[in-house]
């Protein structure tokens, strides 16, 4: 009789246990609260070589932010770092988030096919230094248009790593807007090839990392590339000038986390995650600046000249992008909305804002 009530008992206190659980579970389903005994693991794939140096923006973007994420998090999220597409290549990198293949892509809007709002990032002349970047992509409608536009397609923007100057990288000196014509420059956007026909200009289509031999061999005459890639990827050695100012300053990378990932984990992780990714962007953003303030003291050290374009001939570079705003505009209403914004953005940063003028007098040669 007493075995059949501990028994009774037993049957009793597990069924009280199994409805508290699943109750439990439908409470983490809600919520995600904090399981301090599991932990994750989160392949980062990042499209570029290894840095330089430990203090410019790709690796405080990558290395640093995957040791700040682990020690914040007690251990319970490890990120590891893989680069030159390790994982996954450039093309496949979002159908490899999407797929949760990869948990995290370090690069730049290489899908525009796939999601034309993205390519803003490649509109010449759109920013005016950091400050005016990161001003568009945080404090107007543009970065939550992008990042819509990815959550779209199973990923999503963690935090915005900028690389600093994007210009002109040649094997002759190009000082004015007739200089270009006629040379072979290479094209790192599908947005470009009608840019590059107003200025002249033969678009060659290959691969960051063939870059030096390309232009060693002649097959092409520049890029429009990082400035600061004179030093890393020793440009100084086959092509001996730069044009400023750059055509994008900065250029944006950015960090994405696939949603299924980011979805599944609890919400205390995701609020620390968040908050590392945004201290990481700021520190991001110091190591731009200081990759920014290092090119001519880079030029200066490998022999490479500096040509300035006066405010004319700028004007006249900028002239020949203008086309191509409109065909981006032309992509989708967000693309259109995207163009609206930064025109009336840009010109209200110019008026009001001293950074602009101060851009000009950095950058632009004295008439």
């Amino acid at each position: 009789m007493l075995k059949r009530f501990l028994f009774f008992a037993v049957l009793i206190l597990s069924a009280a246990t199994l409805l508290t659980s699943c109750g439990g579970k439908k409470e983490a389903k809600d919520a995600k609260p904090a399981d301090t005994g599991k932990t994750y693991t989160l392949n980062l794939n990042c499209t570029y070589p290894p840095p330089k140096y430990e203090w410019e923006s790709k690796y405080i973007a990558n290395d640093k932010f995957a040791k700040r994420v682990e020690e914040a998090t007690n251990g319970r999220v490890k990120v590891k770092v893989f680069y030159n597409n390790q994982l996954a290549p450039q093309s496949q990198g979002l159908d490899a988030l999407k797929k949760d293949v990869i948990q995290l892509e370090s690069a730049t809007a290489y899908w525009g096919g796939t999601i034309p709002e993205t390519e803003f990032v490649f509109l010449p002349f759109w920013s005016k230094g950091h400050a005016h970047a990161m001003h568009v992509v945080r404090e107007t409608k543009i970065g939550e248009i992008m990042d819509k536009a990815y959550q779209k397609h199973g990923a999503k923007i963690l935090f915005y790593w900028p690389v600093s100057i994007e210009g002109l990288i040649t094997k002759k000196p190009v000082a004015k807007f007739e200089d270009i014509k006629g040379m072979k420059i290479r094209t790192a956007s599908s947005l470009w090839p009608s840019w590059y026909q107003k200025m002249g200009v033969a678009p060659i289509n290959i691969a960051a990392n063939e870059q030096y031999e390309a232009l060693m061999r002649g097959t092409m005459d520049g890029s429009i590339y990082v400035l600061y890639s004179i030093d890393t990827y020793k440009f100084y050695e086959v092509a001996k000038n730069i044009t400023l100012p750059g055509f994008v300053d900065p250029f944006l990378c950015y960090v994405l986390v696939s949603t299924k990932t980011w979805d599944s984990l609890p919400d205390d992780l995701k609020k620390t995650i968040e908050q590392v990714a945004l201290e990481i962007e700021k520190e991001s953003v110091k190591g731009s600046e200081r990759l920014t303030d290092s090119i001519l003291e880079l030029c200066n050290q490998h022999g490479v000249t500096v040509n300035k374009l006066t405010k004319q001939e700028f004007e006249k570079f900028r002239q020949s992008a203008m086309p191509l705003w409109d065909e981006f505009a032309a992509k989708s209403p967000d693309c259109a909305e995207m163009v609206r914004i930064i025109k009336e953005d840009l010109k209200k940063w110019e008026e009001t804002n001293p950074d602009s003028k101060q851009w000009e007098e950095r950058w632009l040669a004295k008439s």
